[in-house]
């Protein structure tokens, strides 16, 4: 067994954010047979931008743990100012503007040649360790599950609600092995771009038949406009309420304009945002969605939020708001070759609209938690 010892990234060590990467690219392309990754500009800048979370990234790299490094904030040995190799990895967030209670968005990566051999479990207690240190009760996990590679005949795991299934694979073992249980699966679909452009204008105007004139639609390529600044934040305060979340504990997010604010600077850093906002009668936001375009991988853009408030719905808003921005996408990246998105199982109103608009199942996503992270006592 190679021994290896665990590192935490700091700010500014760039090498790291390149591997990692790397690292990731290999990762997604065995899971997917595409590079999914994100570039490491995106995970430089965001892992910089700690407006709303405390972010964290631990390597496992080759070899015994040296004496007399440095140590950062987690505790652990700092990466080292010159690239070393990688085994394995894990990233997750400490939310401060809300959610206090959560270590969340934990990803675990182990080289091929690597796995069970200890890595993934040393990573996980050093997650629990921190966690606890920060105060934070409940740890939240993910796992990803290629469709099209899946074992036909393995078991199903099904998530409380009863919405949606991820194959009992290695993923999904090594989250039960560590006494996580699966609170909610997500779908990830695909659209296949371009949409024929008479389909969008078909789909668009059925929307608009319903919607029009009461609520108007506004659109734009870039970061946020300074008036639309609050009704972002009141769509993505109503995001954090009103989305499915199964058994996952997460709770309201606190949201301003400055958030909204500092968010698009950091996106903004390396990709671009197309938005569309459908506004009430009365001035309000009524719902929006938006899709991110990355500097390093136009070809491949991501639709992230799309929300519609509670007491505006039955006016084929979300339709209407994805058609829109659609179509602005086509006249801002005429070259792009799908977009995913991703969903809970149990979203069937959205799911729904994303079939109409042609996106079809690619991969699920398994949330995994824990409640029972020993807390630190205060001191």
């Amino acid at each position: 067994m190679q021994a290896f010892h665990l590192r935490e990234i700091a700010v500014g060590t760039d090498w790291a954010w390149d591997a990692l990467h790397d690292f990731e690219v290999a990762i997604t392309t065995e899971l997917h047979g595409e590079d999914l990754a994100p570039s490491a500009d995106w995970m430089r800048h965001s892992y910089a931008n700690e407006v709303s979370a405390i972010k964290a990234a631990l390597l496992a790299v080759p070899g015994p743990a040296p004496e007399r490094t440095p140590v950062g904030r987690f505790g652990l040995p700092l990466a080292p100012a010159e690239p070393v190799g990688l085994v394995g990895a894990v990233q997750f967030e400490l939310p401060t503007a809300d959610n206090r209670h959560l270590a969340e968005d934990c990803f675990f990566e182990v080289r091929a040649d690597q796995r069970r051999a200890g890595i993934g479990t040393a990573l996980w207690r050093e997650v629990v360790r921190i966690a606890g240190e920060f105060g934070r009760d409940t740890i939240l996990c993910w796992s990803e599950h290629n469709l099209a590679t899946a074992d036909p005949d393995a078991e199903r795991l099904v998530p409380p609600t009863g919405e949606g299934w991820i194959p009992l694979d290695g993923g999904s073992r090594f989250a039960r092995s560590l006494g996580l249980s699966l609170a909610q699966v997500e779908r990830q679909s695909r659209l296949e771009l371009p949409v024929p452009p008479a389909r969008l204008a078909e789909l668009r105007a059925l929307a608009e038949a319903r919607a029009l004139p009461a609520y108007r639609i506004v659109s734009w390529v870039g970061p946020t406009p300074e008036e639309h600044l609050d009704r972002l934040a009141a769509m993505n305060r109503t995001m954090s309420t009103d989305a499915p979340s199964g058994e996952v504990d997460w709770q309201p997010e606190n949201w301003d304009a400055d958030r909204v604010r500092g968010l698009d600077e950091q996106i903004h850093r390396s990709s671009h945002s197309v938005t569309a906002l459908a506004i009430a009668p009365d001035g309000s936001a009524a719902g929006y969605t938006t899709i991110q375009v990355h500097d390093s991988h136009p070809q491949r853009p991501e639709q992230w939020t799309t929300v519609v408030a509670a007491g505006h719905r039955g006016h084929r808003l979300g339709l209407l708001l994805k058609a829109v921005n659609l179509q602005q996408l086509a006249g801002d990246q005429p070259d792009t070759r799908h977009l995913d998105t991703w969903n809970a199982g149990e979203n069937d109103h959205m799911l729904a609209i994303n079939d109409l608009l042609g996106f079809r199942p690619h991969s699920v996503h398994g949330a995994w938690q824990t409640r029972s992270v020993p807390v630190a006592s205060a001191t």
